[in-house]
């Protein structure tokens, strides 16, 4: 699908962002990930068609993702907020269907304490 007024998809839009963009399904499967989130070093095997159980090399991280999608399946909608290990903000935000199911899970994250802007409007 292209971006009206635009020649790009909406993944290219996503590749060309910096921070790391990535969507799991609801059974833990990797179904998308942008070009900074496939270019960040990973303990695991990080691509797309594989479990997030599989790319985890800490059992604390896992555990951590199992209860974020355990929320989500009860049907919490707030996104859940956290500082990684290596220092980045991620955010987890729960993607339900029409009818209301949930169906997986899109998350970004980025450096905590970016730079300030050069200048606000």
């Amino acid at each position: 699908m292209k971006i009206p007024d635009t020649d790009l998809t909406i993944e290219e839009l996503l590749d060309r962002l910096p921070i790391r963009i990535q969507y799991v399904d609801k059974d833990g499967f990797l179904r998308y990930l942008n070009k900074a989130d496939a270019a960040h070093p990973a303990k695991g095997k990080r691509e797309v068609g594989i479990n997030i159980r599989d790319c985890r090399a800490r059992p604390e991280s896992l555990q951590k993702i199992e209860r974020i999608f355990e929320d989500f399946r009860r049907g919490r909608r707030e996104p859940h907020h956290y500082i990684t290990p290596s220092g980045n903000k991620s955010v987890k935000v729960p993607v339900f269907n029409d009818l209301g199911d949930f169906v997986g899970v899109l998350s970004f994250s980025h450096p905590v304490g970016a730079p300030k802007p050069d200048r606000t409007f």
